[in-house]
């Protein structure tokens, strides 16, 4: 499969999207990860749910951090228009930090449901998988 090369235009503005999903959702799985800390009872469950949230978080912000790299790089008056390697490894981290934090939050949302009953475990673990099972087909086919 040969990649193709996106116009400057396209890929800013792509960034732009991933920067303000990254921000977004990187302040949500935040909020996952202080509410888990606070409210819950600390068993082997909710340690995994805290952690996949702070990993999550984490990502996201990789993701908007690295969106503004290749937002500056794509701008026409940018002083490194044309570092093609730091270029593309700013795009990979951007794509591979949000693919990372959409799957993480997902996990601790399937994981979090099992601290409360086995039947909100399942309906959560259900709807996690679901949800994750579009994203990994579109980054595995």
């Amino acid at each position: 499969m040969e990649i193709q090369e996106l116009p400057p235009e396209y890929l800013s503005a792509l960034a732009r999207q991933f920067g303000f999903l990254g921000a977004f959702l990187g302040g949500v799985s935040a909020t996952l990860f202080v509410t888990l800390l606070t409210l819950a009872t600390p068993s082997k469950v909710v340690r995994w749910a805290i952690g996949l949230a702070a990993v999550a978080a984490a990502a996201f912000i990789v993701t908007a951090y690295m969106s503004v790299g290749v937002v500056a790089n794509t701008h026409p008056g940018s002083p490194t228009q044309g570092a093609e390697a730091s270029f593309m490894s700013l795009q990979i981290l951007m794509s591979l930090s949000f693919v990372i934090g959409i799957l993480t939050l997902l996990g601790a949302i399937g994981v979090s449901g099992w601290s409360r009953s086995k039947t909100l475990g399942y309906v959560t673990s259900v709807v996690a998988f679901l949800a994750a099972l579009p994203v990994l087909l579109d980054v595995f086919v």
